[in-house]
């Protein structure tokens, strides 16, 4: 008998602390969902004038037509040619091409050209005509300038 009121005490006991909790739980998170509500709230109010300010701090009244255009020396444009044809130009790039350090300026322009409109070059003339379209006429204008001096130095 005294087991059996032992038994019932403590499934009253933890029915009431379960119940307690609950209630609890329920009172925390009633309670402090307005908080966090405000809490949002206030934060979104301050990051919508912090991007305000900074759009207007970016404005500018007038745009600049001018373009500064940056150009490079020839041979720090061959630096990224040197992959393949040697630092000197020496090197048969692919093992298929011709040194090209023994072109002219002229020769090296015109090859260039070609390799623009596609009537220059072999089986590897698409990779060549990428590298060549990606250069504007005044660096390719540079790079024959070094590329014809190359070997001289």
């Amino acid at each position: 008998m005294i087991l059996f009121l032992l038994i019932s005490i403590k499934k009253e006991f933890i029915m009431r602390m379960l119940i307690l909790t609950f209630v609890s739980m329920f009172l925390f998170v009633a309670c402090s969902s307005e908080d966090k509500k405000d809490v949002k709230e206030l934060a979104v109010k301050e990051e919508v004038v912090a991007q305000e300010e900074f759009v207007d701090e970016n404005v500018e009244e007038t745009i600049s037509e001018d373009v500064i255009i940056v150009v490079k020396d020839g041979k720090t444009l061959y630096k990224s040619c040197s992959s393949c044809h040697g630092l000197k130009g020496d090197a048969k790039a692919l093992g298929v091409s011709k040194p090209i350090n023994d072109y002219s300026k002229e020769e090296l322009l015109t090859i260039f050209k070609g390799y623009k409109d596609g009537t220059y070059g072999g089986e590897f003339k698409t990779i060549m005509k990428a590298h060549i379209e990606a250069r504007s006429e005044q660096e390719l204008e540079l790079l024959a300038d070094y590329i014809s001096m190359i070997k001289e130095n």
